[in-house]
């Protein structure tokens, strides 16, 4: 903020009381006492003092006092008593520039051009207002006017400098600063503002250059460590920019911009946690950042911890109300732990602030097609797309909506436009694939997966490490069936620990196709360390399916079940059985009625039954299941299943048949219905349904021979 006081300190030259208060309140605005130097100022005008001098010093020290408005009043107040006062139109201009009212602010600086043509901080003050008001041409023309100046007064080359960078003028910025460093070799200021003009061309290799040469000549200036770490950020020289950043930290542990710039540089490469830790240093130093609480909240976003994001995202907003980035992201937060409904209220909220935030309007659309208005949330999202169509986000989920809808064609067209904006996202490949599939198209889907593959391995340096890299590289090398990469790939994410039910059933499988029934340590300790209790019952289930029951049911002393899933019960109750206790594992299974839902107990007890070889009792079952509830797609499937392994070859069919009315996009119906079928000699229909099932089948990355040999686990 550049306010500049009156220089007349002695207007009235007798000792009238009036003159005396004058000259007292710039006494004391001089000293910094703007609140009684506001009284005094005040008081000489009441006792009649009224001309352009006082009231442009009033102005001064409502300005010194955060009162912009009532400032304004008094400069005005000044340039109307005397339209030729140079000095009030300056500072009129200062206020409402700080007020980011622009575009007055170049009217009042441009009368006091008119006024004062050889006052550079006029022209300066001129060319700063255009930039803001996004007039390039005119910034530039001002900024011109400071060339023959510069010439008697270097330092003004450096202003005219960043003028010309404001107006886009990249080329005569930089030759603003190749004149000064010509004059002043040895200022590090001169090779600073180079650094600046040419990073701000993206030529970031030629800023670090003169970065460097600015740190050689001023080696314990934070502010140009931290501009050398920024461009080697931008040049994706990730590690030299963190030490560039801990050197200044080093020289300043409080330097707030290091510390953020680093939590960045962490957050670009994936290393989140340290990225938080780097947030809140440089909250440490200002807890007023309303940028730096919605970073922290970014950063445990991306980590997965949507819960604890949130109220970093909320103190944002207490820092400022209408900081709609940080209400979307609070949207984007419940979105992901799957709340739609009670996420758009915030999208709203943003919206609100901004109604053409189209961020905000694409992810309103994501939660209403979650929450059953799939044609509300395609339009959203297009609305979104309108205003910013080179968003690859917007058109992945233009794409997700699109198959939600049974647009395939739209489908593949909004990935597509995706892919055209960021081709690198080996996400969008996979979708691509995913949608490919469904269409039919086997060879396209795996050309698409190929793809997503080169994107993965020429993904940044220390991105491959990640576990979610691996886990998605995993899950392409099974599309692929490329079995034992993909068993590789799953595992080494495993190694680190962090593993989910999703990724063990894909190892548990993988295994299954290739004939592998251990479990190594690193999966049980995997398991361990995460015990969730999906993860746990798909350990167990696969250790049990592999006819080693005693392990799993030490696996399964990994979590409690007294408030248990589902699937922690079918697994013990399973154990049980293999253990020679099924009257104990049905009991087991009745006493978690409740909890497992009494349609699909009985589901549950047929496996159990079945497993141990009593198919009589699991038939009863999922017979009872079935009149429970009529939908249930797994006791019609198990149910004919069941009935092949009794002989019950036509009732298997009727079975199957069941099942096909229940869902027919499913592939597990017709393949049961074809292999009772075929029991019965009828080998046309059985290759028919058979060829059926393949299709299917191909959508979820498998075929038939894949699967011979896999247990129903």
């Amino acid at each position: 903020m550049t306010v500049t006081q009156a220089s007349e300190r002695t207007l009235p030259k007798d000792q009238s009381d009036s003159a005396l208060l004058f000259q007292q309140a710039n006494a004391e605005y001089d000293a910094g006492c703007f609140e009684r130097a506001l009284e005094l100022f005040e008081a000489a005008i009441a006792s009649g003092l009224s001309n352009e001098v006082v009231h442009n010093n009033k102005g001064a020290a409502l300005d010194a006092l955060g009162r912009g408005n009532e400032a304004v009043e008094s400069y005005r107040r000044a340039v109307t008593l005397t339209p030729s006062y140079e000095l009030a139109w300056h500072n009129l201009g200062n206020s409402l520039f700080n007020q980011e009212i622009y575009r007055d602010a170049a009217r009042a600086y441009a009368k006091a051009i008119a006024l004062n043509p050889q006052r550079l901080e006029n022209i300066s003050a001129l060319a700063r207002a255009y930039s803001k008001l996004g007039r390039k041409a005119k910034t530039r023309a001002v900024t011109d006017k400071l060339t023959q100046p510069a010439e008697n007064e270097p330092l003004l080359l450096l202003v005219q400098a960043e003028l010309y960078l404001a107006a886009d003028a990249g080329p005569e910025a930089i030759r603003a600063c190749e004149k000064y460093v010509l004059k002043h070799p040895e200022d590090p200021q001169g090779y600073a503002s180079l650094g600046n003009a040419y990073h701000a061309l993206g030529d970031y290799p030629r800023a670090i250059i003169e970065f460097e040469r600015a740190v050689e000549r001023s080696p314990r200036n934070t502010e140009l460590w931290n501009s050398l770490g920024y461009s080697c950020f931008c040049a994706n020289e990730f590690n030299r920019a963190i030490e560039c950043f801990d050197r200044a930290i080093s020289i300043d542990p409080k330097h707030k911009h290091a510390w953020y710039n680093k939590g960045y540089a962490m957050h670009g490469v994936d290393r989140l946690e340290e990225a938080v830790e780097c947030y809140k240093q440089a909250l440490a130093a200002d807890p007023t950042d309303k940028v730096l609480w919605n970073n922290v909240g970014n950063a445990l976003y991306n980590l997965g911890r949507y819960g604890e994001s949130i109220p970093k995202f909320v103190t944002a907003i207490q820092v400022d109300p209408d900081y709609e980035i940080a209400w979307n992201n609070i949207g984007n937060a419940l979105e992901k732990m799957e709340l739609w409904a009670e996420a758009i209220p915030f999208h709203d909220r943003s919206l609100e602030i901004k109604p053409d935030f189209d961020y905000a309007l694409y992810a309103k659309g994501v939660c209403k097609a979650a929450t059953g208005d799939p044609e509300g949330g395609y339009d959203l999202i297009l609305e979104s797309l309108d205003l910013n169509p080179t968003y690859d986000e917007a058109w992945k989920a233009r794409s997700r909506v699109a198959r939600q809808l049974g647009r395939l064609d739209e489908a593949l067209m909004s990935i597509e436009e995706s892919l055209a904006v960021n081709p690198d996202f080996d996400q969008g490949w996979t979708d691509r694939g995913e949608i490919l599939l469904h269409m039919g198209d086997i060879e396209g889907a795996q050309a698409s997966f190929e793809a997503a593959l080169v994107c993965l391995d020429t993904a940044r340096s220390g991105y491959n490490a990640e576990t979610t890299a691996f886990k998605r590289k995993g899950e392409l090398l099974f599309r692929l069936g490329r079995y034992d990469e993909s068993l590789e790939a799953f595992e080494r994410a495993a190694e680190a620990g962090k593993i989910d039910a999703k990724m063990l059933s894909r190892i548990f499988l993988i295994r299954r196709i290739l004939a592998r029934p251990d479990v190594p340590d690193h999966v049980i300790r995997a398991c361990e360390l995460g015990s969730s209790q999906e993860a746990v019952a798909e350990c167990a289930s696969f250790l049990l399916d592999a006819g080693n029951w005693r392990m799993a049911d030490k696996v399964l002393g990994l979590a409690s079940i007294d408030e248990p899933n589902p699937e922690l019960v079918l697994v013990k109750a399973k154990v049980m059985a293999y253990g020679g206790n099924l009257e104990g594992a049905l009991a087991l299974l009745r006493a978690h009625g409740p909890s497992l839902q009494v349609e699909k107990r009985d589901v549950f007890e047929g496996e159990v039954a079945e497993s141990t070889g009593n198919h009589v009792l699991a038939e009863e079952s999922y017979l009872r299941a079935l009149s429970s509830t009529p939908s249930d797609l797994s006791a019609a499937l198990s149910l004919a299943r069941v009935r092949i392994k009794m002989g019950k070859h036509r009732e298997a069919v009727e079975a199957a048949d069941v099942a096909i009315g229940i869902d027919g996009r499913e592939w597990e119906p017709y393949k049961a219905k074809a292999d009772a079928l075929s029991l019965l000699g009828k080998e046309d229909d059985a290759a028919r349904l058979n060829a059926k099932a393949r299709r299917l089948l191909a959508v979820t990355g498998l075929d038939f021979d894949s699967l011979a040999g896999v247990g129903r686990g």
